[in-house]
């Protein structure tokens, strides 16, 4: 072959096509910068893993296809008439590599466009796993240079595996795989990206000019404005955590706690902790994970009020379910890969991502390596997943160089004692005195109402002229909404839950917060979504029954400010409503609980829940058997592509529709329809990303019955609402108008 096509441009003569050498010497250098990261030794395989992972590329089937005009994006492995060129590659790394090695080079080869396989394929899927690839006949590749073919001495990083146990040390090598698999498509990613779109590639690298340090120094600035605030005890309490968090950055690397009662100034305590402590350890970036994507917008509006003056591209919100499924050239280019120093995230994109198995979820896994990873409510992991969960925290710490800092506002809940020996060790807690805090910022008395129907509990709120109602479920939530409608002024009455786009909700907020400082009447129903992360004040607080510490969280938005003697919150039993799952499961637990003590909210009850809710959960911390699939360490026999599936948060599929509400939503629709189609990569993931602002999940059943009389299908990842008489601008999407309903959810 006298030229040998990596990839093709369209509408360009091939005399400006990228060549093999040039595609691999691309990924070659981003991939063993990005390992030397995680080891030095690794070096040397990202360099060998860029120069091996397209050796199918060199078969002249291959070259046939990309020449052909009709062949669109060639070098993608999920279109129909594709040829594999990435099992060439993964082959001839299995047969010339000991192992370890050669498992992890053949896992991350063979995956890196169809993702990481099952090591055995599982019924229904022929021929997908890694053993069936290897053994499978491929196109003839001897055209690759035989220079190119040698394999160097390649040392492995033993002192990374414990010998703990068998069982712990599979799961390192099973880390290991993702980490390598990560760097490898994050590389062929940028690879690609600087040759199909160059522009992109500079707009990406301008962003490498954001410092910690820079951060840090703002922050500071930022918080000193502050300072003169009144001698409160709740700002003094405050001040003192702050203080504390800052001392405490110094410390070497590893895993922090810092329980501080919510109000107590935390989130601007833990921020400035992880910058410090990055800045003095040389750590890349700070990753800060929320519990539920309906609060994570509030967060980084608070984080990007701090840090806008230093510029576009400090703070990155990722969270959409509006990751690309698809391959497509344009899809892989959109992609996130975390490349910004300062990550909001939420615990279900961080943890599904490290149990993930596509190219598009696990480019990202790399670049948390030597991170600061605050956990923000790290009390709110599902049972089912605590074992993998905290397994996967421990490793990040002591394989990688992560610090992590577990927040909560009730009691360390996943620090290991006797009878929870899944939990982790070694966890030094910033502040002195948390139980001698809780005291100081105790500001409420809460009361438990038993069983209450939605009338009665209208007619309690509206007597009210503050309140905030706290249910959990946007199905009640709306309900109730209209309930205590028929006792007030409307307009006196607001509604929150994420029928409401994110963008309709900050507005929703702006004016409670206007009222609330005004003292004009204003009574807030709302999901959960109001409990942690937003700083709002009511002296009264209605919150139905739910987890003890998702109770705390509401105490928390009652008398924040220590403005009366004592607020009042009203613990109440929602009559004719029935929870499901997870929220059930705590609920139930907390309703057993409460009668057995006088202060529902103190550290007692609170640790007495936790020990029913986690620590005597035994059967449960593993129940989808995911440690199972990563316990070979000999043969790394692991089963990636099941444990993605099994690993889910959240069963219920939920779909993405657009709300073209108010001007920006309007413009942002017209943005989106041009971009859906389009081939600037640039333009679709920065109009996807400000989009999110106005999304709704729904449920599957629900989207696909609203398909084409109320929804318009743009591609596999958004439907754009066409009928905006189904959302109204008091509680957002109304479903019941055209007879579709969801089942009580935990999107709330």
């Amino acid at each position: 072959m006298s030229r040998v096509i990596a990839h093709s441009l369209p509408n360009a003569p091939e005399s400006e096509w990228e060549v093999m050498h040039e595609h691999e010497e691309r990924v070659a250098t981003f991939c063993s910068s990005f390992l030397k990261r995680l080891h030095p030794r690794l070096e040397a395989w990202g360099d060998l893993l860029g120069r091996w992972h397209d050796l199918g590329k060199y078969s002249s089937e291959f070259q046939d296809y990309i020449r052909n005009a009709n062949a669109g994006d060639a070098t993608s492995e999920t279109r129909p008439g594709r040829v594999d060129h990435s099992t060439a590659g993964a082959q001839h790394a299995f047969k010339v590599l000991a192992q370890p090695m050669r498992d992890v080079f053949a896992y991350a080869i063979a995956g890196h466009h169809a993702g990481l396989a099952d090591r055995v394929s599982s019924t229904g899927q022929k021929s997908s796993g890694l053993n069936d690839r290897l053994n499978k006949p491929v196109k003839d590749w001897s055209a690759a240079p035989s220079e190119m073919l040698k394999s160097p001495h390649l040392e492995f990083p033993f002192e990374l595996l414990s010998k703990e146990s068998t069982e712990r040390c599979g799961f390192q090598l099973s880390l290991l795989c993702r980490m390598v698999f990560s760097a490898l498509c994050d590389a062929d990613f940028l690879a690609t990206e600087q040759f199909m779109s160059p522009v992109l590639a500079n707009i990406r690298r301008a962003g490498d000019a954001y410092a910690i340090g820079d951060l840090s120094k703002r922050l500071d600035a930022f918080l000193a404005r502050f300072d003169s605030l009144g001698d409160s005890e709740v700002n003094r309490c405050r001040a003192e955590v702050l203080a504390s968090a800052r001392a405490a950055a110094n410390q070497p690397r590893g895993m922090f706690s810092l329980t501080v009662p919510t109000g107590g100034g935390k989130t601007f305590s833990l921020l400035s902790f992880a910058l410090r402590h990055a800045k003095q350890h040389k750590m890349p970036g700070v990753i800060y994970a929320i519990p539920f994507t309906s609060i994570i917008e509030q967060t980084a509006d608070k984080f990007r009020e701090v840090f806008e003056p230093l510029g576009p591209g400090v703070v990155l919100e990722h969270h959409s379910n509006l990751d690309p499924e698809d391959e497509s050239r344009v899809a892989r280019l959109a992609t996130q890969n975390w490349d910004a120093p300062l990550v909001i995230t939420t615990n279900v994109q961080f943890f599904e991502s490290l149990f993930a198995n596509r190219t598009s979820r696990c480019r990202k896994l790399h670049r948390i390596a030597g991170s600061v990873i605050v956990f923000d409510e790290i009390q709110t992991l599902p049972v089912k997943f605590l074992k993998p969960c905290l397994a996967v925290i421990r490793e990040l710490v002591e394989m990688f160089g992560c610090t992590i800092v577990l927040c909560t506002a009730t009691q360390p809940a996943i620090q290991y004692r006797e009878d929870f020996r899944i939990g982790l060790r070694k966890v030094n807690e910033i502040i002195d005195h948390p139980a001698s805090l809780y005291e100081r910022m105790k500001r409420v008395r809460a009361k438990h109402l038993g069983s209450i129907d939605d009338s009665a509990l209208a007619k309690k709120i509206a007597r009210s002229d503050q309140a905030l109602c706290i249910v959990n479920t946007r199905s009640h939530a709306s309900a109730l909404y209209a309930e205590i409608c028929k006792e007030v002024d409307e307009h006196e009455v607001f509604h929150l839950s994420t029928f409401m786009c994110a963008a309709h909700r900050k507005a929703a907020f702006d004016q409670i917060k206007e009222r609330l400082k005004a003292n004009l009447p204003c009574r807030v129903v709302s999901t959960q979504l109001i409990e942690a992360g937003v700083d709002i004040d009511f002296p009264v607080v209605f919150r139905a029954l739910a987890g003890l510490d998702s109770i705390a969280q509401a105490a928390g938005r009652c008398n924040r400010e220590g403005r009366h003697e004592s607020g009042s919150v009203y613990l109440f039993e929602p009559a004719g409503r029935r929870l499901f799952g997870f929220l059930n499961a705590t609920a139930q637990i907390a309703k057993e609980i409460i009668p057995l003590y006088e202060d529902l909210l103190s550290l007692e009850a609170v640790e007495h829940y936790f020990r029913l809710h986690y620590w005597n959960q035994t059967d449960k911390w593993d129940e989808a058997s995911i440690m199972q699939m990563f316990a070979d360490p000999a043969n790394l026999t692991f089963q990636f592509r099941t444990a993605a599936e099994q690993f889910r948060f959240i069963v219920s599929e939920a779909r993405c529709v657009f709300i073209p509400w108010s001007d920006q939503g309007k413009q942002f629709e017209a943005l989106i329809r041009s971009a859906a189609f389009g081939d600037n990569p640039h333009f679709r993931r920065d109009v996807l990303r400000r989009a999110q602002r106005f999304v709704i999940p729904v449920y599957e059943n629900v989207f696909n019955a609203m398909v084409g009389s109320d929804i318009e299908l743009m591609n596999s990842e958004m439907g754009i609402l066409l009928n905006m008489n189904m959302y109204s601008d008091r509680i957002g999407l109304e479903l019941d108008m055209r007879g579709h309903h969801e089942p009580e959810s935990l999107i709330v």
